[in-house]
């Protein structure tokens, strides 16, 4: 039974010593019930919010488990999150060893903890369910493992930060299968943002790792907290220039407007209700002016309200814009320095970011030449910044590291700002309260507006974090629409487990069957919603049943016509719905016949109809209940008669075997598995093609956004070998593609990305030898296909994490020339400032 920690802990002086490691810090509850869940060797769920505290469990089960000699492995969602917190934990604990690994990023693998991305860990855990199928001389492939530890007995803990992205829609099965694939003894340490009904969440673990153990079955600690240790109140910002107002000279309008311009409004004090009044303020002004037509320039908006910020102490900001062009244009357009007079930043900024890049970079003056380095110093000398995923990863981490040195008043920033990253701010900026999901415009849910807006207040630093809206930009709506915003419940979880292509050939690979797919999906999260679902429809089942019985007793009492007169009748008019007009006036006949000579049929028939309504529901509701109940099983079987179909298993005396094209694929993350196995095995292991030529092909696999009126439509120039080969990859995408949904028919979270954007830059990369060259190909990229250098190299990146994939999968068959020439590839690729360094290792 899950174990609720929400109330006092109270005193309990066995764990004070515990407590004792973090002398200058007052333990609030919810940590110290964590701590004591850790000591007694639980599982434990927090979900709090941000800025609350809650890795500091996280920090307290590294020490507590490398001074037992265990090795601790610390999961999170992202690789920029990984490369942050090694850098802060190595800061913290210069005394235990600290290694990373990620998709771009392999460092000191065997340390005590071991940081990396929920992916890495899935991969190894299959990999080695594998790996302990092989037996002793058997001639069967090698198998690559990204890390050598041994799980049983040397690991302690996992720690999943950010757990909650079990609800992410395309990544969130990797989380739910790692907890599931994890040997029961090994402690789980989950940090959540506040989620709705994580009751739920908590017992499905418990009852899976309980099930799984043998020994002692572990409880789940959850731990939820909502108290913010730094309040934050919530704002609302309009303003007007003052040419404006004097136009407004004897309009009932202008007292209005001069009450709330230019000032903080209050829509939401902490712990307080959300304020219609103040909204419905600052709404009547804000659509005034739209209707006066009184347009404020965001150039005029930003100014003002970082001027008014700066003079009353409300900086360092982030300003959230859901757009990398928009916060471009929103810092460029700050026109003052957020500085102080006397300060000497502006001056010295530019000397400290050339001594981070110096301290890490040994190319670092490649970096110094760029546009975009000189172009974020203009704008670091008035104190404002940027940052989004399509800047270079160096730039964007060399921004966190000045931020977190308070040398930015103003940063512009993306949501994923918000995801983990620990640098806190007195203030945050909204500059929209709706966001583009792909194909239109939406208002934010309650749990990001949370998530960003609890970057603001810094524990240690202010009393409370200040959250501004702006409301001559954002797109007011109603006061209701705004107030779940602010104030809506958090984000509730739902499984995203999915029985994919890989993780069949997985399960197939470490000798398992249908069945074992099967068993091993309805532990899964969806499981618990699939009975929650079959529930219902048996509750219906009793309800209607009840029903009939109430009904055919009226039926009985009531009706005088025989039962099987109304039979007839009701058997003749379903025939005359589908008749033609001869059989039709025929049936019309009969079936007035038959009402002249029953005289009550017309009234009895109705309570007949009834009746068979019920029944007719029953059969439906037993019908779906037995879909149901038969999905998990059925999708198993789909999914492995596909890989049959398509050569990845094979039938052997009825059990599933998985074919040399399965072992390949069953390798491959990074592309689309099945694509990937057949390049492999029809090139021969691209034996006829050259390192350049392999990259260039590689290069389709990536998913770079391009505007549809500049995309690439047509391979052609490269030679046979990659024009060829690129035809081939796109035929083969469309044939998985049809055939998913014709023997399949639901989705299998497959990615079937595919574009030739890249082809034509890729080639001319990897075949330039010096850096202009390497200058020459960005700008025409950003000229002709508008894509950032950030973007570039992010796709360059990406094709070096395949190459190292189909390494791996050389090593495995044991493919001695084809690796050699693989290896060839990594260095016509990372080159020039196309690397894989991080500012934080």
């Amino acid at each position: 039974m899950v174990l609720l920690c929400d109330k006092s802990f109270g005193v309990q002086p066995e764990y004070d010593i515990h407590f004792s490691r973090f002398p200058n810090f007052t333990l609030s509850d919810f940590q110290k019930w964590a701590v004591k869940g850790i000591v007694e060797s639980e599982h434990i769920l927090i979900t709090a919010h941000t800025g609350s505290g809650k890795t500091l469990p996280a920090e307290f089960a590294i020490q507590h488990y490398v001074e037992k000699g265990k090795k601790v492995i610390y999961t999170t969602p992202i690789k920029a999150l990984s490369n942050t917190k090694l850098s802060e934990l190595r800061r913290k604990y210069p005394d235990i060893s600290f290694g990373i690994i990620t998709g771009d990023v392999c460092d000191n693998p065997e340390a005590d903890v071991v940081i990396m991305t929920t992916e890495i860990l899935r991969n190894t855990l299959f990999n080695k369910k594998i790996i302990d199928t092989i037996k002793p001389n058997d001639d069967s492939p090698s198998l690559p493992l990204a890390f050598e530890m041994d799980i049983e007995n040397d690991l302690g803990a996992v720690v999943f930060d950010e757990v909650h992205y079990i609800n992410d829609e395309h990544r969130g099965a990797v989380w739910e299968q790692s907890i599931l694939l994890l040997p029961p003894h090994i402690q789980l340490i989950m940090l959540s943002a506040t989620i709705d009904k994580p009751e739920a969440f908590a017992q499905w673990i418990e009852n899976q790792k309980r099930n799984q153990s043998t020994e002692h079955k572990k409880l789940v600690y959850l731990i939820p907290t909502n108290h913010r240790v730094v309040p934050l109140t919530h704002y609302m910002w309009i303003t007007t220039h003052d040419s404006t107002i004097k136009k407004l000279k004897g309009d009932p309008m202008q007292s209005k407007i001069n009450d709330i311009r230019n000032k903080p409004i209050v829509v939401k004090a902490p712990g307080g209700e959300f304020s219609e009044v103040n909204f419905h303020k600052v709404k009547k002004v804000s659509d005034y002016l739209r209707q006066k037509k009184c347009f404020i320039k965001r150039k005029f908006i930003l100014n003002d309200l970082s001027g008014y910020m700066k003079r009353n102490g409300h900086l360092p900001a982030i300003c959230f814009v859901f757009s990398r062009k928009h916060v471009e244009l929103c810092a460029g357009e700050i026109s003052q320095s957020l500085f102080d007079e006397d300060s000497t930043v502006p001056i010295t900024i530019e000397d400290e970011c050339k001594k981070i890049l110096i301290s890490k970079l040994a190319n670092y003056k490649e970096y110094l030449h760029l546009p975009e380095y000189t172009t974020l110093i203009s704008l670091l000398q008035k104190g404002v910044a940027i940052h989004h995923a399509g800047m270079l990863s160096v730039l964007r981490e060399m921004v966190e590291l000045l931020f977190d040195k308070g040398y930015i008043k103003l940063l512009f920033a993306t949501e994923t700002f918000a995801v983990g990253i620990n640098v806190p701010a007195k203030s945050t900026i909204f500059t929209s309260l709706e966001k583009f999901n792909g194909t239109q415009m939406r208002p934010l849910y309650a749990h990001e507006y949370t998530q960003m807006a609890g970057r603001a207040g810094r524990r240690g630093i202010d009393t409370k974090g200040l959250v501004w809206i702006l409301g001559n930009l954002v797109d007011m709506g109603s006061a209701a629409e705004c107030k779940q915003i602010l104030t809506g419940a958090p984000q509730a979880l739902s499984s995203k487990f999915k029985i994919s292509l890989q993780l069949a050939l997985h399960i197939l690979s470490a000798g398992g069957s249908i069945e074992n797919i099967t068993d091993f999906t309805k532990t899964s999260l969806m499981n618990t919603d699939i009975l929650a679902e079959i529930n219902v429809y048996d509750s219906e089942d009793i309800r209607m049943k009840e029903e009939l019985i109430i009904r055919k007793s009226a039926l009985e009492q009531i009706t005088k016509t025989p039962f099987d007169v109304m039979e007839t009748f009701a058997e003749k008019k379903a025939l005359l719905k589908m008749s033609a007009n001869k059989q039709r006036k025929r049936l019309l006949r009969e079936l007035s016949s038959m009402e002249d000579d029953y005289r009550f049929l017309e009234r009895d028939i109705e309570q007949f109809n009834s009746v068979k309504d019920v029944e007719t529901s029953i059969v439906n509701n037993n019908s779906k209940k037995t879909y149901v109940e038969g999905w998990i099983g059925n999708n198993a079987t789909y999914v492995t008669d596909f890989l049959q179909h398509h050569g990845f298993v094979a039938m052997n005396d009825g059990q599933s075997d998985i074919t040399t094209l399965g072992k390949i694929a069953s390798q491959v993350q990074e592309a689309h598995p099945l694509v990937m196995a057949r390049l492999v095995v029809d090139t021969d292991y691209f034996s006829t093609f050259s390192p350049v030529q392999i990259a260039t092909v590689l290069s389709c696999f990536t998913n770079i956004n391009v505007k549809d009126d500049l995309k690439t439509y047509n391979c052609v120039g490269f030679g046979p070998p990659v024009d060829e080969c690129t035809k081939n990859i796109g035929d083969l995408l469309q044939t998985y593609m049809k055939s998913e949904l014709d023997l399949i028919g639901e989705e299998t979270g497959t990615d079937y990305t595919f574009n030739m954007d890249m082809q034509k830059y890729i080639h001319a990369w990897c075949s330039s030898d010096d850096e202009d060259k390497c200058k020459e190909i960005v700008q025409k990229l950003k000229h002709e296909k508008q894509v950032s250098l950030g973007d570039f190299i992010k796709g360059i990146l990406k094709i070096s994490n395949i190459v190292s994939e189909l390494e791996k999968i050389c090593e495995m068959m044991k493919n001695v020339s084809a690796l050699e020439k693989i290896r060839a590839i990594p260095p016509l690729l990372l080159k020039y400032v196309a690397t894989n360094v991080s500012l934080y290792i």
